[in-house]
């Protein structure tokens, strides 16, 4: 008995489904000329920075003295690195690369008239061509300590204020 009703069920089957096909093609979307082209590789977009000049972090002793006493920490100091680099990571994957270095280059210029290449070469640990948060945080450790003339982990005002010395250069 289940295998007559099995038998009599799939040719039933097969015309409810053939029922609905009418001949017609289904429509997907907007006519396509076969002959339109379509560039391989889609044009560069400017490098940009959603950072304004004003914004940048280590810019202005009185937005890193965030404990407003007078002096910027060490630890201060590099949470204002870190919001830098969170800042100029525009493809948000954890890495700078020199498209976005150059993207950033005023407010890298802020930084001891540092350019892009210059960052890379003394920054880039790996050599890979991008800097990661750990080798930006390292670089601006060391800065930090440059800054910091007499050593006693804060840096005053007059410290920001005198001329700093040149990051080192890349071996």
């Amino acid at each position: 008995m289940l295998r007559k009703s099995t038998m009599l069920l799939a040719p039933l089957c097969a015309a409810l489904l053939l029922a609905g096909c009418d001949g017609k093609e289904k429509e997907t979307g907007p006519d396509v000329s076969p002959t339109a082209s379509i560039p391989a590789i889609a044009a560069p977009e400017p490098a940009v920075t959603s950072v304004p000049l004003a914004a940048n972090p280590l810019a202005d002793f009185a937005r890193l003295d965030a404990a407003r006493d007078g002096a910027i920490s060490s630890a201060e100091y590099a949470q204002g690195a870190q919001t830098l680099f969170e800042m100029m990571d525009l493809k948000q994957n954890g890495n700078l690369d020199a498209d976005q270095l150059r993207a950033g280059a005023a407010m890298l210029a802020e930084i001891d008239g540092l350019t892009p290449q210059v960052l890379l070469n003394v920054a880039d640990a790996d050599g890979d061509g991008k800097l990661t948060l750990s080798e930006w945080m390292a670089f601006n450790n060391a800065r930090f300590s440059m800054i910091d003339r007499n050593g006693d982990g804060m840096v005053s005002r007059a410290e920001w204020d005198a001329p700093h010395p040149a990051p080192p250069q890349a071996p």
